[in-house]
Formats: C-alpha cells, structure tokens, sequence
C-alpha cells in the first residue's frame, strides 16, 4: 500500500478511536471509571506488554530479514563480478563468451527480473543465461596453472553466485501468515479499546492521549508492513549493486571490443 493510503488509514484510525472515547464518556460516568482503575491499570499494562514485545518482535524479524535481502544481492552481483573480471584474464574466445554471459545476466536481472520480483516471480530468461554462464565455466580445460588458478576461483565465485541466486528466489515469498496480520490487528484493536475506559478528567487529555497510542500502533503496524517484502512495496531492495557494475562490465567490453580491432 502506498504512503497516502497508510496516513489515511492512520487519520481514519485517530478518528475512530476519538469518537470512541466520547461516546464512552456520554454514557459512562467519568466516576465509575475511575473507580476500576484498580482492575484497567494492571489488565492494561499486561496487555499492552505482551502486545508490545510481539509487535516488536515481528517489526524487527521483517527488518532483519529485508536486511538479509539486501546483503544477497549485493553478493550475487559482487560474485558476478568476479566472474567477469577473472575471465578477462582468459585467452578468446573463452573470455569473451563469459563476459558477454556475464553482462547479460546483469541486463536481464536489472531490466527485467528485479520488476517481476514485486509480484513474487523469478526470470526465465535470467536462469537460461545463469545456466549458459554454469556450462562456459564449467566446460572451459585450462592449459596452464594461471588458468587453472583462475577457472577454480571462477568455479568458487559461481557457487556464490548460484547459492544467492537461489536465496533470492526463496526471499521473493517471504511474508507475514495472515493469521499472524489477525493476531496483529486484534492486538491493536484491543489496546486502543482499553484506552477508552480510563477515567482522566479532561476530555481533550484523553484524547490525546489516545491519539498517541493509536498513531503509534498505525505507525509499527506500517512498518512491519513496509518491511514485510523486501522485493515489493515502498520499501524495497533496489538493483544498484547490478547497476553499478552493469556500468563498468559496458564500459569494459567497450575497450575490449575497441582493442580488438585495433
């Protein structure tokens, strides 16, 4: 969901529970209130603890794992990297095939598989070149010891690059059960409803008071929400790492096309 319909949810939300409060005031005596103080504190209290550390406990596993996400990228397309670079040091036209492997991996992933990824879906053209890119290296004979050197770490930085790819396509379905948005969204509902029976003798006190608390329910609920999918939403992993180095695999194929023909 987008920025503005979050805030209006959140108005929506201070709304409802104001109005709440004033209904509750209208037929309940504010005295009455006030004498199960004894009973509403300490129930509130429970509540709002239990509800608290689960709240909290579920926004900072959906910030960990968005962080988790982020890091795998950067990764694959570090591993990717060193592909491109270790094949320039192959004699052709087995450099050249990599690389060119290698700079339509970063193509596809960054114009095609990062806008599929919102939607939960990998790329099959992406694993058709990853699978093209297994076979060049996996294929390639060294002849001499510095190309052996350089097809292991070759070899080495593949299986980095696969195992993040595959981490990838797991973290594109990671999200909150419902049954846990429900337990959520019963929990919110509970505190803001427990505010309304408290006994403060200025009105627009209490409504202060209860603005704070339903804001900042909205507010955690956002971010649990906003984190929840790290490939889809407003706050998302970005394809930067594979920018950055599509930039310079197209400037290095540029100067290798350029020396070739000199």
């Amino acid at each position: 969901m987008s920025v503005i319909l979050w805030i209006l949810i959140a108005v929506a939300a201070v709304a409802v529970s104001c109005t709440g409060v004033i209904l509750v005031r209208k037929n309940v005596n504010t005295e009455v209130l006030r004498n199960h103080h004894e009973a509403t504190d300490p129930m509130m209290a429970c509540v709002g603890t239990l509800f608290a550390i689960l709240l909290g406990f579920l926004v900072a596993n959906s910030m960990t794992r968005f962080e988790e996400a982020r890091i795998n990228v950067q990764e694959e397309a570090g591993a990717a990297g060193d592909i491109f670079r270790l094949a320039r040091s192959l004699p052709p036209p087995t450099n050249t095939k990599i690389m060119s492997d290698v700079v339509a991996y970063f193509d596809a992933v960054c114009d095609e598989e990062f806008k599929l990824m919102e939607d939960g879906k990998m790329s099959d053209h992406c694993w058709k070149i990853y699978s093209d890119l297994w076979q060049d290296c996996t294929k390639y004979d060294p002849q001499t010891q510095g190309q052996s050197n350089l097809h292991q770490g070759m070899v080495e930085a593949m299986t980095t690059m696969g195992e993040c790819r595959r981490a990838r396509n797991a973290q594109i379905s990671y999200c909150l059960p419902r049954v846990l948005w429900v337990v959520v969204g019963v929990g919110a509902v509970s505190i803001i409803l427990f505010t309304l029976f408290f006994g403060v003798a200025s009105l627009p006190l209490q409504l202060c008071m209860t603005s704070i608390v339903t804001l900042v329910l909205v507010l955690n609920i956002y971010l649990l929400a906003a984190f929840d999918s790290p490939f889809s939403g407003q706050v998302k992993v970005q394809s930067i790492p594979f920018e950055v180095n599509r930039k310079l695999f197209h400037d290095a194929m540029a100067e290798e096309s350029q020396a070739a023909h000199k």
